[in-house]
């Protein structure tokens, strides 16, 4: 059963004054009766859920926008690629196809083809930010000491723990 609207209302205008009372740095204490609530962790809980509920918007509006980010990407990513794939020709000053001196054969450039390539990579590796793909990876050094050390630990330990008493087999 869902509250009704006027409630709903009355709720979220009561969670506004606790929480600008609490901002103005006013305690639990001082504050719960004179806004109603039942009790002082009433009042306690209904601030935490307040912000427990802000948290998961913020959560569900950042998750939003990610895939909105990635639909953009995959869009940019394929107009990179149709350039990728589309053969571009060298263009004299004089706006004309250029040709090979010798052969007239018809001059390919590569400066848009190299181009694409240079903004794939860069939409890859927003892509990857955006997922998170880039995290650094958590590499541990050990010096020969600390593995000496560790091990003498370990001994110790070993030594000093009780013999384990093997049941017999029948």
């Amino acid at each position: 059963m869902t509250a009704s609207r006027g409630k709903r209302a009355a709720t979220a205008e009561r969670r506004t004054k606790l929480i600008n009372a609490r901002l103005e740095g006013r305690l639990f204490e001082d504050i719960w009766e004179e806004l109603g609530y039942s009790s002082r962790s009433a009042a306690t809980k209904d601030f935490c859920r307040a912000f427990e509920i802000r948290l998961t918007e913020q959560r569900t509006s950042v998750e939003v926008y990610r895939e909105v980010e990635l639909t953009r990407l995959d869009q940019l990513t394929l107009e990179a690629i149709n350039v990728l794939r589309t053969q571009h020709y060298a263009i004299t000053p004089s706006g004309k196809v250029g040709r090979h001196p010798d052969t007239e054969e018809v001059l390919i450039d590569d400066g848009p083809t190299l181009a694409a390539i240079d903004r794939l990579l860069k939409i890859q590796d927003r892509r990857a930010k955006l997922l998170g793909l880039d995290k650094p990876l958590k590499v541990q050094m050990l010096t020969m000491d600390q593995v000496d050390a560790e091990i003498e630990r370990l001994s110790a330990e070993l030594n000093s723990a009780p013999p384990v008493q093997e049941e017999p087999v029948d």
